[in-house]
């Protein structure tokens, strides 16, 4: 048995959505035209309805301060196309170029999922030594910092002695690989 639109009564209704209002229910069966309009009213709705608060916000902000907000939400990838609110909207980018079209608001997204601006993922296994001392080194230069904020001073202290061993160790890397 189909069911038809509520709205327009000529297709058949796919989008089925059930509203609970205190102890009243209400459903409303729409096909995927009709769902579509009612998802655009609402969207619209939503901001006329927040429309006089935005500019309320904007007329106290210094008019750099709104060029640069604006400026940075038309930042777009010469590359690939993609706009800085495509990325925010599907969560992914275009293109490695991205993230250099992207610059500073892109940095502080990355610093806000791993908490660090450089990869901290898994290495290769075929990795170079260096590049594992290196990353070893990033590992404890975090760490040390922590103890320290923690007030940790004697974890802190071993952190360091860690640190200088790998630091010397990688110079004499470079020295050894010096012609002389």
């Amino acid at each position: 048995m189909n069911i038809f639109c509520d709205e327009c009564r000529k297709n058949i209704a796919t989008v089925f959505l059930t509203k609970i209002s205190g102890s009243e229910v209400s459903k409303v069966q729409l096909c995927e035209n009709c769902a579509g309009k009612m998802e655009e009213a609402t969207k619209a709705a939503n901001l006329i309805a927040f429309l006089p608060q935005i500019l309320t916000d904007l007329e106290g902000m210094d008019d750099q301060l709104v060029d640069e907000v604006l400026s940075g939400e038309l930042i777009e990838c010469t590359s690939c196309g993609t706009s800085y609110n495509d990325f925010q909207k599907m969560g992914f980018l275009g293109c490695r170029e991205c993230y250099r079209a992207f610059g500073e608001p892109m940095g502080q997204v990355i610093l806000e999922f791993q908490e660090a601006e450089e990869h901290l993922g898994k290495m290769p296994g075929k990795a170079s030594r260096g590049a594992r001392l290196r990353k070893k080194l990033m590992e404890l230069e975090r760490c040390l910092e922590r103890r320290v904020a923690e007030e940790k001073y004697e974890a802190a202290a071993t952190v360091r002695d860690q640190i200088r061993k790998i630091e010397s160790s990688l110079n004499g890397e470079a020295d050894a690989g010096e012609p002389e």
